[in-house]
C-alpha cells in the first residue's frame, strides 16, 4: 500500500492509497464537484499538476453543501486512513476533525482535503484528461 505524507501548516498527516472499489465509489459521489473544478481549471490552461490549492478551493467552495462532509470527506478520510501525527489519531469523524483543527486552522483542514483527494484521484483524472 502506497503511503503519502503531507505537511499542512506545521503539522504532519499521512494517508494511504485507497483500493479500487472504494475509490470508484467515491468518484461516483464527487463527480458533481470534480467536473466543475476540472472544467474551470483545465479551461484556464492548467494541468492537474499545476492546480493551485487556492484556485481549487474557490471553485470547490462554490459547489459545497452540507452533505459533502458526510458523503465524501469523511468516507475519503476513512478509506485513505488519514492520520494526524501530532494528535496520534486517525481523522475519520467530526470529533477527530475538532481535535485536529480549530476555527483558526480551518483552511488547513480544506487544504488537507484537497491534498488527500489529489493524491487519491489525480492519476485517474490525468488519464481521463489525456484521453479526451
Amino acid at each position: 500500500m502506497q503511503q503519502e505524507t503531507f505537511i499542512v501548516g506545521s503539522r504532519e498527516f499521512t494517508c494511504v492509497r485507497m483500493n479500487a472499489f472504494a475509490a470508484n465509489k467515491l468518484l461516483m459521489r464527487i463527480q458533481k464537484i470534480a467536473v466543475p473544478v476540472m472544467g474551470s481549471l483545465m479551461g484556464a490552461g492548467k494541468g492537474l499538476g499545476d492546480i493551485d490549492v487556492k484556485e481549487a478551493a474557490q471553485v470547490i467552495a462554490a459547489n459545497l453543501d452540507e452533505s459533502i462532509m458526510e458523503n465524501i470527506v469523511l468516507p475519503l478520510f476513512a478509506e485513505s486512513k488519514v492520520f494526524s501525527a501530532e494528535n496520534k489519531k486517525f481523522v475519520t469523524s467530526g470529533t477527530d476533525i475538532d481535535q485536529c483543527f480549530t476555527v483558526e486552522t480551518l483552511f488547513d483542514f480544506y487544504e488537507l482535503v484537497f491534498l488527500v483527494a489529489r493524491f487519491q484521484f489525480a492519476p485517474f483524472f490525468q488519464t481521463l484528461a489525456g484521453r479526451f
